[in-house]
C-alpha cells in the first residue's frame, strides 16, 4: 500500500526561494539551536529537493512572531547517531537548546547531569501549561510505557525528555528472496542455509545489533518465561538489558558467528535504500526506515515487508531534551508547537516514523493511508484503543486489507500483544566501555 503524500489543513504552497530571500539579513530577538537526526522533520521539500511548502522551522518562526511579536532565529543542525551527538555536546562543539537522542542516551545524559528538566510532574504524569499539546494529545500507551522507566535517581526520564517519534526494530525483507518464516525469528542471523550466506545486513549501531544477539544467546531462557504473567515484560526486559561480563562475551561470540554466516555487513542509514535495490535479502531496520523502504520499492513494482521477530524486540522513542544551559522557555515553546496534531502529522508523513501524538487529525491520517475500502473482500481488524485512548470519538478500530498484512500499517502500529514482547533499552552504565571494546572487535 503506497501511502498518499499528505496534504492537510489547506496550507498553501510557497514559491521556490521565497523563504531563502526572506531570511537574508534577518534580524532576530532570540535564537534557538536545534540538534536533530538527519531527515527527521518536515522540511517542505518534495522528493527532488524542490521547495513546495513551509517546513516546521519556518512555521514555528511565524507562530512565535504572531504569539510574542519577537523574531526568533532557528539554527537547525543534524547528527547521524546519538553517540556522535553526545560527543559533540560533551566536547562543547555545539551548545544546543534542544537535541533529540534515543531513550538509552537520554538516560545516560540525564544520569550524568547533562540535561535540564522539563516542567513534568512525576506524580500526575503531566507536563503543565508550557507543554499543553503533549498533555492533551500524548498517547496513553507511550505515556505509560516510558514514564514507568526510571533513572538512577528514581525519577521518570520523561522529566528530561518529551517523546517525538517511536517505533520497533525488525527486518525489512523481500519475500521472493527470503521466507517470512525465516525472518520471523532472530535465529535467521545464525542460519546455515547456503542461500542466505552474506544476504542480511545489520545496523552499524552497537545497541541495536547487541539486541539481536541477546535474543539468540538467551533464547531458551526467554522461551521459558510465562507470557501471561503480569510482569512478563519486566522479566523479558531484565534479560534484554543484560550487560555483565559473561553476557558481553557470549554476544561477541554470537555476532562473530553471524558474520561468518548470513551477515552481509553493517550500515546505519544506507540500508533502507540498498534493500530496495536488492543488495541483500533482509535488512535489520527501525520500523520507520522499513516504511520508507516499502514505499520506495513500490515505485519499482516490488513489495517489501516488515517482520518483528516472534521472540520480541526493542520498543524505542527518540525524545526532545534540553542540554544544560538551554533557553528552557524557548525550547519548551518549540516542543509544544511540534507536539500539536497538525505539525505531528506533517512530520509523520514526511519521515515515515510513528508519532506519539494522537487525536482526530492523526486518526484520520492513519485511516486515509491504511483503511480498507468497503468493497475489499478480505480484511483484518486491529484495535488501537490502547494507543489512541479517548482522543477520538468512538472506538479506535481499523480494518486493513489482508493483502497488506505485515507491511506499512503493521510496522507503524504494532498490536498491544506484540508490544508486550518489546523492551526499552537501558544505558549500559559502567559496562559501556567493555561493550564498546567488544563491538570494535566484532567489526574488525
Amino acid at each position: 500500500m503506497k501511502r498518499s503524500k499528505l496534504v492537510l489543513f489547506g496550507i498553501p504552497f510557497l514559491a521556490l526561494g521565497v523563504v531563502a530571500l526572506a531570511a537574508c539579513g534577518e534580524k532576530y530577538d532570540e535564537k534557538l539551536v536545534v540538534y536533530n537526526w538527519a531527515d527527521y522533520i518536515y522540511t517542505g521539500l518534495d522528493d527532488t529537493g524542490r521547495k513546495i511548502d513551509k517546513g516546521v522551522v519556518e512555521r514555528f518562526k511565524e507562530y512565535y512572531k504572531e504569539k510574542t511579536g519577537k523574531v526568533v532565529k532557528v539554527q537547525y543542525e543534524t547528527f547521524a547517531t546519538p553517540e556522535i551527538m553526545y560527543q559533540q555536546i560533551k566536547l562543547g562543539s555545539i551548545s544546543p537548546d534542544l537535541c533529540c537522542p534515543s531513550d538509552y542516551m537520554i538516560q545516560k545524559m540525564a544520569n550524568e547531569g547533562l540535561l535540564e528538566k522539563f516542567s513534568y510532574d512525576d506524580e500526575t504524569g503531566v507536563y503543565g501549561e508550557s507543554l499543553s499539546n503533549w498533555d492533551e494529545f500524548g498517547s496513553p500507551f507511550i505515556r505509560e510505557r516510558f514514564s514507568s522507566s526510571k533513572l538512577e535517581s528514581g525519577a521518570s526520564f520523561l522529566q528530561y525528555s518529551v517523546p517525538y517519534f517511536w517505533g520497533t526494530m525488525g527486518f525489512t525483507y523481500d519475500p521472493n528472496k527470503i521466507s517470512t518464516e525465516d525472518v520471523s525469528s532472530w535465529e535467521v542471523l545464525w542460519s546455515e542455509k547456503s542461500e542466505l550466506r552474506k544476504k542480511i545486513s545489520l545496523k552499524d549501531s552497537m545497541r541495536d545489533t547487541y539486541v539481536a544477539a541477546i535474543f539468540h544467546v538467551y533464547r531458551d531462557e526467554i522461551e521459558e518465561l510465562d507470557e501471561d504473567a503480569e510482569n512478563y515484560n519486566e522479566q523479558l526486559s531484565a534479560i534484554f538489558n543484560r550487560c555483565d561480563d559473561t553476557t558481553i562475551s557470549k554476544v561477541e561470540a554470537a555476532l562473530k558467528q553471524a558474520k561468518e554466516r548470513t551477515v552481509y555487513g553493517f550500515e546505519v542509514d544506507e540500508g533502507k535504500e540498498e534493500i530496495v535495490k536488492g543488495t541483500y535479502y533482509a535488512n535489520l531496520a527501525w520500523s520507520g526506515d522499513s516504511v520508507y523502504s516499502m514505499d520506495e520499492a513500490e515505485k519499482g513494482g516490488t513489495r517489501l515487508y516488515y517482520s518483528l521477530p516472534e521472540e520480541g524486540s526493542n520498543v524505542w522513542f527518540d525524545g526532545w531534551c534540553m542540554p544544560k544551559g538551554a533557553n528552557v522557555a524557548l525550547a519548551e515553546e518549540f516542543v509544544n508547537f511540534i507536539s500539536s496534531p497538525e505539525i505531528a502529522a506533517l512530520c509523520m508523513d514526511s519521515v515515515g516514523y510513528t508519532s506519539p501524538i494522537v487525536g482526530e487529525d492523526i486518526w484520520e491520517l492513519v485511516n486515509d493511508w491504511y483503511a480498507a475500502d468497503e468493497d475489499e473482500e478480505e480484511q483484518y481488524e486491529v484495535d488501537l484503543s490502547f494507543f489512541f485512548g479517548d482522543s477520538i470519538e468512538g472506538e479506535a478500530l481499523i480494518s486493513v486489507p489482508e493483502s497488506e498484512r505485515g507491511r506499512q500499517f503493521d510496522a507503524q502500529y504494532p498490536t498491544e500483544e506484540v508490544l508486550k514482547k518489546c523492551c526499552i533499552m537501558k544505558d549500559f552504565g559502567p559496562q559501556l566501555k567493555k561493550v564498546e571494546d567488544m563491538w570494535m572487535r566484532v567489526k574488525a
